[in-house]
């Protein structure tokens, strides 16, 4: 349940994405105009990359004619025949301190729809001239990202200080906004990095997702934006910075008594930029994208509002640890379950806390995430935001099982019931171990909590752990609900390190994982 600290290297964005090489898709992109322009100062002809922008002056535009995709190629497909910009990584910069400051910033959602407009909120100290650059993330062939549009070089300034509610400890930004990206109607949906760079060369990376409501697709990946907001401790300075888990107290010392009771999304991320464990989302959507699979993205702010529906998709892909779920995100999952959607969850503890959003008054405002935890709240008893559990609806009821702890040591994921489909052709057999896989949290079916109506119900894998010292059993499982949907929980926070991870990637994994997307994806193959 504790934030825990992040690994970044090179794994994390880059290599061992799984094997296999280049996509066998065609689609062809024909660049118009590749921006030859005159520059007038130095009297130079220059060949400007559309796509990059550099230090193209404001209004420099460019045009993208894309060949249509033929024999059903999906949109994911077509987009990484295109070439990764090289040297795309997550940590290859020289980062801004979150107490220093020198770049930060946030966009003005945590998602925009094809064709319009997201804002980005910057701040620089000292004040100096800043860009963005902004990057899809995908497989590309290995190289892991590509740069899609820039800024020009952007006056700054020092923004004011953040603002601190004195009752719920919410730390919120009232920033201008420095840039507005107009997102082209040709752009394909996903995951986004947007990398802030000031004349100083300090770096910081602002997360969010491109979505596409109008564009059919097999699935649909959630990405898990409130329970990164919930992790965050920006502007860890000591004094104000407070997530839902820790604050700081009149010694600076980091304590979970000083907790925020709401967290809001008009702030940046601590660190790098990159929130809590995105790195496996990340790494997961490289992963997938390899193969050309048919998936569209959305933030689980999208999933609360109704933006996206997930009925609509042949499943719904939980790519990362996702633990915060309001009412309506639940609500949603589960009539999309039994109308025939398949879920798939790829980590552990995923619909533990619920929560609310809005103003601590009530008012709807989807860029606040409140979560007080003690049950009671200025004095009024606020029963939304608890465990799922302590409000009577366990989450195994929807997921199969439930997170019971977290993981003093990585250990192997032992298979179980080899002779299923969804171990076809890996070659394991029960009790072969897959090292590292259970590291985190675990997931376990729970005695005296309430399982979910099914036609089928199998154990996966069942590992032995230790939590402070005491032994524990992880979960593996999958269930198919009466409408035909599956129901798949991998119960480890260390899943997806499987799928993508140099020195950690594990082809008997990925084939499972595999196995499990064409049958969730494809139902008819």
């Amino acid at each position: 349940m504790d934030d825990q600290k992040k690994r970044w290297s090179r794994r994390a964005t880059l290599g061992a994405l799984g094997v296999g090489g280049a996509l066998g898709v065609g689609g062809v992109l024909a660049v118009v105009g590749a921006a030859k322009r005159r520059d007038q100062r130095g009297g130079k002809t220059r060949r400007r990359d559309p796509y990059y922008g550099g230090d193209a002056e404001p209004g420099t535009t460019v045009r993208a004619v894309w060949s249509a995709p033929t024999g059903g190629t999906s949109a994911v497909a077509w987009e990484n025949t295109r070439a990764g910009t090289a040297g795309f990584s997550l940590d290859g910069h020289r980062f801004s301190s979150d107490r220093a400051g020198q770049i930060v910033g946030y966009a003005s959602a945590t998602s925009v729809e094809i064709g319009r407009d997201i804002d980005f909120h910057v701040s620089v100290a000292p004040a100096q001239r800043y860009r963005i650059q902004v990057y899809r993330v995908g497989h590309y062939n290995g190289v892991g990202g590509r740069l899609v549009a820039a800024s020009p070089w952007l006056d700054g300034r020092t923004q004011p200080a953040p603002i601190v509610d004195a009752r719920t400890r919410m730390v919120r930004c009232a920033w201008e906004a420095g840039w507005r990206l107009r997102v082209g109607r040709n752009w394909v949906s996903g995951y986004y990095l947007a990398l802030l760079t000031n004349a100083a060369g300090w770096c910081r990376w602002v997360p969010f997702v491109v979505r596409d409501p109008r564009r059919a697709a097999a699935g649909l990946v959630i990405v898990p934006t409130s329970t990164y907001q919930a992790y965050n401790m920006w502007p860890g300075d000591g004094r104000t910075g407070a997530s839902l888990y820790y604050g700081y107290n009149r010694l600076g010392r980091k304590v979970s008594n000083a907790r925020a009771q709401a967290v809001s999304h008009d702030r940046p991320y601590s660190g790098t930029g990159i929130p809590s464990r995105a790195d496996h989302d990340i790494g997961f959507t490289q992963w997938v994208e390899r193969d050309g699979t048919d998936v569209t993205y959305a933030t689980s702010e999208d999933l609360h509002t109704g933006r996206v529906q997930p009925h609509r998709y042949r499943a719904v892909i939980f790519c990362g640890h996702d633990e915060y779920w309001t009412v309506e995100m639940r609500r949603a999952v589960a009539n999309a379950r039994d109308r025939g959607t398949s879920l798939v969850f790829l980590a552990a503890n995923n619909c533990y806390w619920r929560v609310r959003y809005g103003a601590t008054d009530g008012h709807p405002d989807e860029r606040i995430v409140g979560c007080d935890k003690s049950g009671a709240y200025g004095g009024r008893p606020i029963p939304l935001t608890t465990q799922w559990r302590k409000a009577g609806s366990p989450e195994q009821e929807l997921i199969g099982a439930q997170y019971v702890g977290t993981v003093d040591d990585p250990v192997p994921l032992v298979v179980q019931n080899s002779g299923h489909w969804f171990w076809a052709g890996t070659g394991v057999r029960d009790g072969d171990p897959i090292p590292g896989v259970v590291e985190g949290e675990a997931d376990q079916r729970t005695d005296g909590a309430r399982v979910p109506r099914s036609k089928s119900d199998v154990l996966l894998a069942a590992s032995p752990y230790t939590r402070n010292g005491k032994p524990q059993v992880q979960q593996t499982r999958l269930y198919q609900a009466p409408s035909g949907a599956w129901v798949f929980d991998a119960g480890s926070l260390g899943w997806t390190n499987a799928l993508y991870a140099e020195g950690a990637a594990d082809g008997r994994l990925q084939r499972a994982t595999r196995n499990l997307l064409d049958r969730v994806l494809n139902p008819s193959a």
